[in-house]
């Protein structure tokens, strides 16, 4: 972090510089609060792979599927038993849902555009 003590800005070449003393300090960063990112023990190879895109993709689409599932499960539940579900648990199961369908439709769409592209002879 630099710190300033200024009297002012002055232009030498057209550029902004400080007029004043500079000093550099060190400051550590604290990592001690457990909110806080921890590296993991041990690290993945990237080299090594276990899936292939098809088993990731049918694992994401599943995915998706569970969280339309589960909206449409309180919302009927919402509907038949109003006291054993919380409105906002009913709202949000079905923004998950909403937003995991739009961001599906938004990567197939851009998928197709691109094979077409790829397979399109200009």
């Amino acid at each position: 972090m630099d710190i300033y003590s200024t009297k002012g800005v002055s232009f030498p070449n057209a550029y902004p510089k400080v007029i004043g003393a500079q000093a550099r300090v060190d400051l550590p960063m604290r990592t001690s609060d457990a909110r806080h990112m921890q590296p993991s023990a041990a690290q993945d190879n990237p080299e090594r792979v276990t899936e292939g895109f098809a088993a990731v993709l049918g694992q994401t689409l599943g995915r998706v599927e569970t969280l339309d599932t589960n909206s449409q499960r309180l919302s009927a539940q919402a509907v038949y038993a109003p006291d054993s579900v919380e409105a906002h648990e009913v709202v949000l199961a079905a923004e998950k849902a909403r937003f995991a369908l739009n961001l599906t439709k938004t990567v197939t769409d851009g998928l197709i555009r691109g094979y077409q592209s790829l397979t399109n002879p200009r």
